[in-house]
């Protein structure tokens, strides 16, 4: 592949997602300024000449500060500005290979990979998401300073939860602590099940 061949291709996915975020703009009602002022309050100036350039065309290159900065402000996945799922049949993933847009979106965020860390975060998420569908109230609460205003078999509803998290989740974020990966944090009313593991885990190593 030549030199013009992949500047070509890293114009198309720069127009792509400048293409995209100019849509989800105007979908939000934000002017090319409302854009920079969002990227500016965001931490990283983008000022609007280099939008004007963008969506004009005149420039062609995008960081992926850039990418993540645009995609906050237009609050859009980041992924999905680059392989937008509503839009061509086929993506251009690297230089001289295309996709579908869900192959090419599954391979950004990682979700078609079966090994290492990537596998062990889809397996918890998955478990995480059951549970929370199961037990959609009891995650939901607000346990601090709140326990009295619980319905009455909220305890009940409460105790289901925690066991389903000591008994599914647990032993995940155990193996994602023993691979040296940071789990997901837990709702703050669950908090004091890592802490719960811990001493658990503490206590088993003592001779």
């Amino acid at each position: 592949m030549t030199h013009d061949e992949v500047e070509s291709w890293s114009a198309r996915i720069t127009k792509v997602v400048i293409a995209e975020v100019r849509r989800r703009r105007k979908e939000l009602g934000m002017t090319a300024q409302d854009l920079a002022d969002a990227c500016e309050e965001l931490g990283h100036p983008i000022p609007r000449n280099v939008i004007a350039n963008w969506e004009s065309g005149r420039r062609l290159t995008l960081t992926v500060p850039e990418l993540l900065v645009l995609a906050k402000a237009v609050d859009t996945p980041p992924a999905e500005l680059v392989f937008p799922l509503g839009g061509s049949a086929q993506v251009g993933c690297l230089p001289g290979e295309s996709r579908d847009p869900w192959t090419a979106f599954s391979w950004f965020t990682g979700e078609d990979l079966d090994y290492g860390d990537a596998a062990v975060f889809r397996e918890y998420a998955n478990v995480e998401r059951r549970i929370r569908t199961g037990h959609h109230d009891a995650w939901q609460l607000q346990f601090a300073g709140q326990r009295e205003s619980w319905p009455p078999d909220a305890d009940a509803t409460f105790g289901r939860l925690v066991q389903a998290v000591r008994s599914e989740l647990a032993p995940i974020r155990s193996r994602m602590r023993e691979l040296e990966l940071t789990p997901p944090p837990l709702p703050s009313h669950l908090a004091f099940l890592d802490n719960e593991q811990e001493d658990n885990q503490m206590r088993e190593g003592t001779p």
